[in-house]
């Protein structure tokens, strides 16, 4: 399967930091247990499923402002404020019985009218801070981030000491993968509501997917209280202690997981992302099938089976597998990936082009579907649309020798050898001095995995 091979950063060994390999589950064979821990172990070294699996797992929000879908997260109404005093008269056009027509129709998901009522309420009072937050909460609704986080600026701006407008700024830039910005409004959202779980969980998190895991740590660990049932929970706090060395929190957290996990979907979804990650796609089957066997619509199992399949070149159930998993979780990107890469595989180019686009309109940092479009435009001798892909990848993984040669082959087409040239030699540098692993041959047939190049 060309699809990122997970590749440990360090092999994890007893001492500080390391996880445990003493810990046993009481009702479990030593052996099995031992077993399994090793297996979690491999898990969480390999950064590709990690990933994944969170992003997955603890990323997906359906109604942007109340994250029921982020275990553990409190349900909070998204923030619905009081227009001004000034205008808060009784006639039916007034900006007041306006502004709760469109607080009704927001919270009984009639998006486009309590758009329009927000915006009449800004038309008659240009100040309203709470029409501004609500028109953002609906556009957050309507996966609108760019224009949600236009309107919440503004309301922060009009009402800078309003509850709830710094978390749904984060909401936006978590829900967008930018992590690094949204750490800086959840801050400050968790420095103005010290108690506020939701705001700690997703400030944890993307201290997490940012590798400052000594933070993600410090964060997530004052939640044990209310989230150590929580095995998505108990996962990224055991990896973060675990890679800041905290080897008592990691312990504990670790031992905590061991101890609630056996036998719950979750736990059996873990063990076969591992199984997957060694490469026996036979065991990492069993463990999915018992996932599916418990809890059929688990988020991420049908698309581990899915991939599992793929692995095994069995494509008609991987196929199936991936289209479950994707009326699941509708807007998990690579779903979409896979399946344009199974329809690269199954020379139907048509649909692997839709596949892809579907994905990077979910995600627009997915590399491979970037590159699947690059290639498939290079040959259909589209070779405009193709340098534009290879040009976005480069942009996202500038050390990876696929993509250059790639874009070096596009660019000959194009009639511009010396530019090609000059990416021909760029990716014979980098595949001395970096590697690669993602271009094998001459031909560039292989769908590369440039996503890891972007990853490293």
């Amino acid at each position: 399967m060309m699809r990122i091979q997970c590749n440990p950063d360090h092999p994890v060994t007893p001492g500080a930091g390391a996880l445990n390999p003493l810990v046993c589950v009481s009702s479990l064979p030593v052996r099995e247990s031992d077993e399994k821990v090793r297996l979690l172990k491999r898990l969480t070294s390999c950064r590709f499923l990690l990933m994944t699996a969170l992003l997955a797992g603890l990323h997906s929000v359906a109604n942007a402002g109340e994250p029921q879908n982020l275990p553990g997260f409190v349900q909070v109404e998204p923030p619905v404020l009081p227009p001004t005093a000034q205008n808060n008269s009784n006639g039916t056009g007034s900006p007041a019985v306006i502004f709760q027509r469109g607080k009704l129709a927001l919270q009984n998901g009639q998006l486009a009218l309590a758009e329009e009522d927000f915006r009449r309420v800004l038309l008659l009072d240009p100040d309203s801070g709470a029409a501004y937050v609500n028109l953002g909460v609906t556009y957050m609704r309507e996966k609108r981030w760019e224009d949600a986080l236009r309107e919440l600026r503004k309301a922060r701006s009009l009402s800078p000491q309003k509850a709830g407008i710094l978390l749904n700024i984060g909401l936006v830039y978590y829900r967008e993968n930018d992590f690094s910005s949204a750490i800086e409004s959840l801050s400050e959202s968790l420095s103005e509501s010290p108690n506020s779980v939701q705001a700690r969980y997703l400030l944890g998190l993307c201290y997490f997917f940012t590798n400052q895991y000594k933070e993600a740590a410090e964060t997530l660990n004052p939640l044990w209280e209310t989230e150590s049932t929580n095995l998505n929970y108990l996962y990224v706090l055991t990896i973060a202690a675990s890679r800041s060395l905290n080897s008592v929190m990691q312990g504990r957290a670790f031992d905590r997981m061991l101890a609630i996990g056996q036998n719950k979907p979750e736990f059996h979804l873990y063990l076969g992302k591992a199984w997957l990650a060694e490469g026996d796609t036979g065991k990492a089957l069993g463990e999915f099938n018992a996932a599916v066997a418990a809890r059929p619509g688990l988020p991420l199992v049908h698309y581990f089976l899915g991939r599992t399949y793929l692995e095994r070149h069995e494509y008609s159930q991987a196929e199936a597998e991936l289209e479950k998993d994707a009326a699941i979780e509708p807007d998990f990107a690579y779903n979409y990936e896979d399946l344009g890469i199974l329809d690269v595989l199954m020379d139907q180019p048509q649909k692997a082009e839709q596949y892809f686009r579907k994905a990077i309109e979910r995600n627009k940092a997915l590399v491979n579907s970037y590159f699947g479009l690059a290639k498939l435009y290079r040959d259909q001798a589209r070779y405009k649309e193709a340098l534009e892909m290879a040009d976005r990848t480069e942009a996202l993984a500038p050390k990876s020798a696929s993509v250059h040669f790639t874009r070096g082959q596009i660019l000959k087409s194009l009639g511009q050898p010396v530019k090609a040239n000059l990416e021909f030699r760029e990716a014979a540098m980098l595949n001395k001095s970096f590697n690669d692993r993602l271009q094998q041959d001459q031909s560039a047939d292989r769908l590369a995995d440039a996503q890891e190049a972007a990853q490293e």
